[in-house]
C-alpha cells in the first residue's frame, strides 16, 4: 500500500471517528445495568400459578409442596443424592449454578429430609422478598452482577435488639 492511500484511509477513519463524536457522557456511562438471576428463580416463577406475575404466601407453599412430591421420586420421605441431582436437571436446569444439594443436606447425611428441603426454600424466599411483604415480586428475583445477596437493612426485633431482616438464620456451627 502505498503511503498516500495510507493517509487516505487514516484520514477517512479519523473523519468517521470525529462524526461519531456528540459530546454527550461516555459510554460506559449509558451502558445497560447488568443483571443476573438465580436457577432457583426459575423455580420460583413457576410457582406462580394465577398468572400475576407475583408469587404470593400461599402460591409459595403450593410450590413448596409440589416440588417436595417431585424430588422425592421414590416417596420415602427423604430426598436421596441421585433424586436431588434429577430434581435439579429437571427443575434449575442443572446444578451448575445451584442451589447445590448441600445447601439442603446442612447436615451432609447425604439425605434430604422434608424439613430441610423446607427450611432451605423459605430462607430463599426470605432472601429474595427485599420489601418483607411476604410477596415475590419479580423485581426482586434480579440482583446486579456482583451482588450475591443485597445488604440487608437492621430491624428491631421488639424493642431490644437489633437484627438483620431476611437473613438466612443459620445456626452458628460453633455453637
Amino acid at each position: 500500500m502505498s503511503l498516500k492511500t495510507a493517509a487516505l484511509v487514516l484520514g477517512g477513519a479519523a473523519a468517521l471517528a470525529a462524526c461519531s463524536t456528540t459530546g454527550e457522557p461516555s459510554v460506559q456511562n449509558r451502558e445497560p445495568i447488568r443483571a443476573i438471576l438465580s436457577a432457583d428463580v426459575m423455580m420460583f416463577v413457576s410457582f406462580d400459578t394465577n398468572g400475576d406475575l407475583n408469587i404470593s404466601a400461599d402460591e409459595i407453599t403450593a410450590g413448596i409442596e409440589r416440588e417436595w412430591t417431585r424430588a422425592d421420586a421414590n416417596h420415602d420421605g427423604q430426598v436421596q443424592p441421585i433424586e436431588f441431582q434429577n430434581w435439579s436437571n429437571l427443575v434449575l436446569g442443572g446444578s451448575a449454578m445451584g442451589p447445590f444439594r448441600l445447601d439442603f443436606d446442612r447436615n451432609v447425611d447425604n439425605t434430604i429430609t422434608r424439613q430441610e428441603f423446607d427450611t432451605e426454600i423459605q430462607a430463599r424466599v426470605r432472601d429474595y422478598d427485599t420489601d418483607g411483604n411476604g410477596v415475590l415480586s419479580r423485581s426482586e428475583f434480579i440482583r446486579l452482577v456482583g451482588q450475591a445477596r443485597p445488604p440487608s437493612p437492621l430491624h428491631r426485633d421488639g424493642d431490644t435488639t437489633m437484627t438483620p431482616r431476611g437473613g438466612r438464620g443459620r445456626a452458628d456451627p460453633g455453637g
